[in-house]
């Protein structure tokens, strides 16, 4: 009884909390599993066409907080471009808040020099915000006792609001390293539940790069080992910045054909800062296996902090399949190196 009320509690100030807290900031561990939401530069940034399924379930022991996403994307090589579309659905609260996101990506690619690649992306988005009003509670619903007994004085909210949003980005890689940033939340629209707020969705700045280095005999262009029969390395960074909130996650995936695990953290170890949140938030342990052309991926986090022993930490699968006409199967160009888990 206590976590259903303190997860209606947390909702409850998502919801009311004047703008600050009213966005629900979603994020994948796998975020290289999930690459539409992270930039839209990832669209058709395969030899093969792509489909990807997500699913997130954060804090089990608090409550319900699940985010679902699929994806399909495809390369294009006589106009050097790629598109895809993604719709994602996120949960807060057994139902009480939602957010349903459906995206179309373009990206277009260029080589810059004989090694490098330069990828610019688009994204346009339709959001719907919707909220359950009536399983919300609020502290002014609690009598002497301590049950949820009383009606609220909280202003009703708008059951479902729709808008639309952009976002961009850019990719640049080579054969072993890749870097890039996006922009979410161009247009800052107005995303409150409620007509007479003037609250925005505040801009997100994302930096993401990383390496990967082979163990073994290094791949040629007459192909005298295939690198899918190599070991690798691969060290990632994402950091993410949202008006005065920032995170980092730092970590490597190792591979061999065809396993794939991935360790790193969230959070910023040795940044100082005053009121506020712990800079550690978690530990993500990933485990990751091939079929064919099916990845398949599960990652744990390990909350750090007050949210150890209470939150359950956060499961999360990834499923993507890769294909190819056959009609385009001798067809290659440049693809980023970056983990396919």
């Amino acid at each position: 009884m206590k976590k259903t009320v303190f997860i209606q509690l947390v909702v409850a100030l998502m919801l009311l909390s004047g703008g600050k807290m009213s966005a629900q900031i979603i994020q994948f561990s796998q975020f290289y599993s999930c690459p539409l939401f992270l930039a839209p530069s990832y669209a058709g940034a395969v030899d093969n066409s792509r489909l990807v399924v997500n699913y997130r379930n954060q804090w089990p022991e608090i409550g319900t907080f699940n985010t679902y996403a699929c994806s399909y994307d495809q390369h294009f090589y006589k106009i050097k471009s790629g598109v895809g579309m993604m719709v994602m659905r996120d949960v807060a609260g057994d139902g009480s808040l939602g957010l349903t996101d459906v995206d179309l990506c373009y990206s277009w690619y260029t080589n810059i020099t004989r090694d490098w690649t330069f990828r610019p992306g688009l994204k346009v988005k339709y959001l719907q915000r919707s909220v359950n009003f009536e399983k919300l509670i609020f502290g002014d619903m609690f009598d002497s006792y301590g049950n949820a007994t009383k009606t609220t004085n909280e202003s009703t909210p708008l059951p479902k609001k729709s808008y639309l949003d952009m976002q961009v980005s850019s990719l640049f890689y080579s054969d072993k390293y890749w870097g890039g940033f996006s922009v979410d939340h161009l247009l800052q629209p107005r995303a409150s539940l409620y007509d007479d707020d003037d609250y925005r969705e505040d801009v997100k700045v994302t930096l993401f790069g990383g390496a990967k280095i082979y163990i073994g005999a290094v791949p040629t262009s007459r192909g005298r080992k295939n690198k899918d029969d190599l070991q690798s390395v691969s060290f990632t960074l994402l950091y993410e910045r949202m008006k005065v909130a920032d995170q980092l996650n730092i970590g490597a995936y190792w591979n061999k054909n065809p396993f794939t695990l991935g360790a790193w953290i969230r959070g910023i170890p040795l940044a100082v800062r005053e009121d506020s949140y712990g800079n550690l938030d978690a530990m993500i342990l990933m485990l990751g296996y091939k079929i064919f052309d099916l990845h398949i991926g599960y990652s744990y986090d390990f909350s750090i902090g007050e949210l150890l022993s209470v939150s359950g930490g956060a499961h999360e699968i990834s499923v993507m399949y890769e294909f190819m006409p056959k009609a385009k199967a001798k067809r290659r160009h440049t693809v980023i190196s970056c983990p396919k888990l």
